[in-house]
């Protein structure tokens, strides 16, 4: 019997094979454009420097761009500091009620992947399409109506990264043309890897600044 995940793969690889409508592929170019527009301008956040100098440091294979510089690193480092950049001035889009930001994690895994492979922008949209669908609906799940607010940030786990890996990962592994067990597999290593405190909200610490780039790290190396 199939799953709530391996029906969700069938999907993905549904849009994947047959491409998804115009007007959902335009949306999500948008949020594209969000996210460079906002990781252009957080390029000198301290936060996002010191993952993008650390990435650097490690080298590897030039695979994917690292976004305002002309860095190639590889596609999970490229989506690990691109991540960070897309959160590190909390003006990226958001979601009610799953009360997360869907593209910082999704967006740079996919871009990521992409370079990576060789993929063309309307498979990259289609790809960005179903991971944020995916996102926004785990992060619908863990609302709770009588609360009013997400189970998550009751918790204290930060929706975003947690939910974004997952999304992030369906993304890549449709990039790199994973079949219907290879999406949900790595949906659920991306799963395992998903993680996040809020208490970074209360303290003022910038780690919450990188959860959307190890969401979006985590999904290229579950892909």
């Amino acid at each position: 019997m199939s799953g709530i995940i391996e029906r969700f793969a069938e999907f993905a690889d549904h849009v994947r094979r047959d491409g998804m409508d115009p007007i959902h592929r335009k949306t999500c170019a948008y949020r594209v454009l969000d996210v460079l527009g906002n990781s252009l301008a957080a390029s000198g956040v301290p936060a996002a420097r010191a993952v993008a100098g650390m990435a650097e440091h490690w080298g590897g294979v030039e695979e994917s761009t690292i976004v305002g510089s002309e860095r190639r690193v590889p596609a999970p480092s490229a989506a690990l500091v691109n991540g960070t950049l897309a959160h590190a001035l909390d003006f990226d889009d958001s979601h009610l009620p799953s009360m997360l930001h869907p593209s910082a994690s999704t967006v740079p895994a996919a871009l990521a992947a992409a370079e990576a492979t060789g993929a063309g922008g309307a498979a990259t949209l289609d790809a960005i399409c179903v991971g944020t669908e995916l996102c926004l609906r785990l992060g619908m799940a863990g609302y709770d109506e009588r609360l009013g607010n997400s189970i998550f940030f009751e918790r204290g786990q930060h929706a975003t990264s947690i939910c974004g890996a997952v999304g992030a990962a369906v993304a890549a592994a449709m990039l790199y043309q994973l079949d219907p067990a290879g999406v949900a597999a790595s949906a659920g290593v991306a799963a395992s890897m998903g993680s996040g405190l809020l208490e970074a909200n209360r303290t003022g610490g910038t780690v919450k600044r990188v959860h959307t780039g190890w969401a979006a790290h985590g999904a290229l190396v579950a892909a």
